[in-house]
């Protein structure tokens, strides 16, 4: 379900400038912003109008971003209009937009949607020229309403939402995404029969992701609201703010679909699982099926954006979104005798529980929860890599909403993947050979490791070149041959990566000694965070592990000076230990580290890198030799 999340970084206005310019060229800033909604009853439905006015000041005039503005909107349940835009120079001259337009929004992979945007430009911008922008909203469906977000991609000076409600209309709300507890002014008034509310934030950052970080849902503070229920000649009529409501809602979107014969759905599936008797093995063969052979194309084309469309259409066309994907493996499960039900589900971008937020802007997402022995399975088909029946990434730790019946549900949380099922394992025989380490590995990936690297081998054009540069990720300067590879395949099976090696600059040499730094592989070894600077959440895909053996084989005429001693580490974020013994002739290492965190708050980025800091000291120990 890709649902329209906006982070309405809106339109503003006023003449202020800061002496201090740190560059060249002044910095542009928001003046003020400004979202006004009305919400009442007419004509015995919600009425729900939003005014947003913006206010900028133009400090380099060669920064496009401030250049024009983009209104977006769902067009089947939104109207734009009295749109109105100008720009004033610092001569005192007005001069009004000429032309707005209308695109199709873009999302990562849609392909057929009615998410539109309305754009414009302003002509002639200078320096010290100052912008004014508005438009009106008009919000056909009260559950489909949207988040505000008090920061921008610029400095803001006022930043500001008003909520006018009627007294026939209840209303709930949340800030979210402001965990430094930033001062947000409240204030609420009564005008008539009406309620207003109103939140504003003063002389806010502008909002910026880093690397790795999280959705703006976690960092950036946001106010959801939600229209509990509306009175009118009927009655007291609910739309959502508690998760029964917003369940009977979700049920009524969908009570109409699979009503096209299904014939083909059901042949498809006997045709699948015939010679199959373990429900697990019916189960992985459908599932695999849906995954690889239907294609993931995202939508947004009216309801169609929120409701599955029926499965003998998708299994035909041998396309859909998640919901269609959703919706063609719950009945294919049906027809094989498995239980199985859809299930709404926020991804990992959307911050959100179900208690908190008890409206669709939690969700953006729908997958297929099946029963089997006695076990729920989260089963995301858009994944296409993924292995059954693994959940994707994306989705752990999240809340899905399961569809039982038109009037009964549960919650149930998606487990985290723990890090021990996405492991690396790796053994390396090695020997001396001149200035030169040359060996044989045999890598096992496991898990999410397996998945992405399935996933971009197999859309990889030159394989070779992808493994050189997925070997030089690891270890630079190395050179590698006989490559081969097994199980890459959508079984549970590791996938096994077999090659040989030499290692070039690695061994230091002099006339009676031989010193080399028996780690080869170095996790981690770049991921300090940078305190200071990082004003965001550090967010990983997946936890992981890896565990790995270096044999070295003593060459002749040597023995051992120097062995490291063993370490180990553990804190919240990681463990780690490596062990150091002599066997023979040969010097045996074993590297095993976990990383077992999703999200790493700011108030934690010191115990963060205080791991790194200690386990990555190891990875520079060199283990000496000296000639007999």
């Amino acid at each position: 379900m890709i649902k329209k999340l906006q982070f309405l970084f809106p339109l503003l206005f006023l003449v202020y400038f800061s002496g201090t310019a740190q560059s060249t060229k002044p910095k542009s800033y928001i003046a003020e912003k400004k979202d006004s909604y009305e919400i009442t009853v007419k004509n015995n439905l919600p009425s729900i109008i939003l005014s947003s006015a913006e206010k900028k000041w133009i400090g380099d005039k060669d920064d496009k971003s401030i250049l024009g503005n983009r209104i977006s909107y769902i067009d089947s349940f939104e109207r734009v209009f009295d749109i109105e835009a100008y720009s004033i120079s610092p001569a005192n001259k007005k001069q009004k937009i000429g032309y707005v337009g209308t695109g199709d929004r873009e999302i990562d992979e849609v392909f057929v949607h009615d998410m539109k945007f309305k754009y414009y430009n302003f002509l002639n911008l200078e320096e010290g020229s100052q912008t004014y922008s508005f438009y009106k909203k008009e919000f056909k469906k009260p559950q489909y309403l949207e988040s505000y977000y008090f920061k921008d991609y610029l400095e803001c000076k006022s930043s500001k939402i008003v909520l006018k409600v009627s007294k026939d209309v209840e209303i709930g709300y949340i800030i979210q995404g402001n965990p430094n507890n930033e001062n947000i002014e409240f204030h609420t008034e009564t005008e008539g029969d009406f309620t207003v509310y109103s939140w504003q934030m003063l002389n806010t950052e502008k909002e910026e992701k880093e690397s790795d970080s999280p959705s703006f849902s976690y960092f950036s503070p946001h106010l959801i609201f939600y229209i509990k229920s509306y009175k009118n000649a009927s009655g007291t009529q609910n739309v959502v703010g508690n998760i029964d409501n917003l369940y009977r809602f979700y049920a009524q979107t969908i009570k109409e679909i699979n009503k096209e014969d299904q014939t083909a759905v059901k042949e498809k599936t006997a045709e699948l699982i015939t010679g199959l008797t373990k429900d697990a093995d019916k189960a992985k063969a459908i599932f695999d099926y849906v995954q690889t052979k239907i294609n993931y194309v995202a939508f947004e084309d009216g309801m169609g954006g929120f409701v599955p469309r029926d499965a003998a259409a998708v299994l035909q066309k041998k396309y859909g979104d998640c919901k269609d994907m959703a919706n063609l493996l719950n009945e294919m499960l049906h027809y094989a005798g498995i239980e199985s039900n859809i299930a709404w589900i926020g991804t990992r971008h959307n911050n959100y529980t179900y208690e908190n937020v008890p409206s669709p802007i939690v969700d953006n997402h729908m997958i297929t929860v099946a029963k089997i022995d006695n076990k729920e399975l989260f089963l995301d088909a858009t994944g296409h890599y993924s292995l059954f029946p693994n959940a994707t990434p994306f989705i752990q730790g999240k809340e899905a909403l399961i569809k039982i019946d038109d009037e009964k549900y549960k919650i149930i949380k998606v487990p985290v993947v723990s890090s021990d099922q996405n492991k690396t394992n790796g053994k390396f025989k090695i020997k001396f050979e001149s200035d030169l380490l040359i060996g044989q590995t045999n890598l096992n990936l496991n898990g999410y490791l397996k998945t992405q690297f399935i996933s971009v081998y197999n859309k990889s054009t030159d394989k070779s070149e992808m493994l050189r540069a997925y070997f030089a990720y690891f270890i630079q300067n190395i050179k590698t041959s006989n490559v081969t590879i097994k199980n890459d395949d959508l079984s549970q099976n590791p996938l096994e990566i077999q090659y040989q090696f030499e290692l070039n600059k690695w061994i230091k040499k002099t006339d009676n000694q031989l010193l080399f730094k028996p780690i080869l592989f170095f996790p981690y070894s770049n991921a300090r965070i940078n305190v200071e600077k990082r004003k965001t959440p550090l967010e990983n895909d997946f936890k992981k592990s890896y565990d790995f053996e270096y044999d070295f084989t003593i060459p002749d005429g040597y023995a051992i000076d120097y062995l490291p001693e063993n370490f180990t580490f553990s804190n919240d974020f990681f463990t780690a230990a490596i062990t150091y013994k002599k066997v023979d002739n040969t010097i045996i290492i074993n590297q095993k580290m976990a990383m077992n965190a999703l999200l790493v708050e700011k108030t934690n980025f010191e115990a963060w890198n205080t791991a790194i800091k200690n386990i990555t000291k190891q990875y520079n120990q060199n283990i000496i030799l000296v000639k007999k």
